[in-house]
């Protein structure tokens, strides 16, 4: 079984230098590989991440992988999950992730630890290239304000008991709201895309992210719905399908103004301002 924590490259630009660096981040019980695979395998670059990198986009692929087992978490800890920000900057800094411009895909909890992650990067002057050099977040299901996850995974016995960290993620909990504040307030001086996926089916008889907790309250960015559950909406079956089609042109579309944030209807440009 190879590693799957910390930053792993899934595939670099060889013909010339890469334009940009695309970051998949994984969610609760997830890992680097098998949350984006058809087939939940972790051996096997047939799937999207190895589809993007040999599809001229000119990127290098990475994947973000660390201990995301619920029943790991010390029941004493505020939001563990926000822990690994600092983890995930320190691998983006290692790796001279920063220089070029950079697409974050996540999914269900991973994009709360991305927007986590970006606004701890404004404190410290080191980080500050990777927030300038963000130019785009696809958040596939992510439970923007809450959601019943804490209640599904009661129910499909992914926990042994539900613990104080899970609670936190309930509809509204304030640390939640609080972050999503910060990201909304900020996302257009920033100048970072955003594109919104969430799931219409769901699981064991639970929808884990309903659409009003899906919708981050970004102006102009209209969620997309996709027929798929919480747990295969981030593994497309083929280069062919909505997900895998919608985020290359969000990709393409975010290298191609960098700088700059496309509002759909014009152009809106870039600030640098942190606080």
């Amino acid at each position: 079984m190879r590693d799957l924590t910390g930053l792993i490259k899934i595939s670099s630009h060889q013909d010339s230098l890469p334009s940009a660096d695309v970051v998949f981040v994984h969610g609760l019980g997830g890992d680097a590989r098998s949350t984006w695979h058809p087939q939940g395998k972790q051996d096997n670059d047939n799937y999207w991440l190895g589809w993007l990198g040999k599809d001229n986009l000119c990127v290098n692929i990475w994947s973000f992988g660390y201990d995301a087992e619920a029943t790991n978490w010390q029941s004493n800890s505020s939001m563990p999950l926000f822990d690994q920000a600092s983890n995930l900057l320190e691998w983006l800094d290692i790796h001279d992730i920063g220089q070029r411009p950079l697409v974050f895909i996540t999914h269900s909890l991973g994009g709360l630890l991305v927007k986590k992650m970006l606004s701890s990067a404004k404190n410290f002057d080191n980080y500050k290239s990777i927030l300038e050099q963000t130019k785009g977040i696809v958040f596939l299901a992510t439970p923007h304000t809450g959601s019943h996850l804490a209640k599904l995974i009661d129910n499909i016995n992914f926990l042994t008991r539900t613990t104080i960290s899970v609670n936190e993620l309930k509809a509204h909990h304030p640390q939640l709201r609080e972050l999503n504040e910060w990201y909304r307030e900020h996302v257009r001086s920033l100048g970072i895309a955003t594109k919104v996926y969430y799931e219409t089916q769901a699981v064991n008889g639970i929808l884990v992210v309903d659409p009003d907790s899906a919708n981050p309250g970004i102006e102009k960015v209209k969620p997309v719905a996709i027929p798929k559950n919480h747990i295969d909406l981030c593994k497309p079956e083929s280069q062919n399908s909505q997900v895998y089609l919608g985020v290359k042109k969000f990709i393409k579309e975010c290298l191609n103004t960098p700088g700059w944030l496309d509002d759909s209807n014009g152009i809106t440009e870039k600030k640098n301002r942190y606080n």
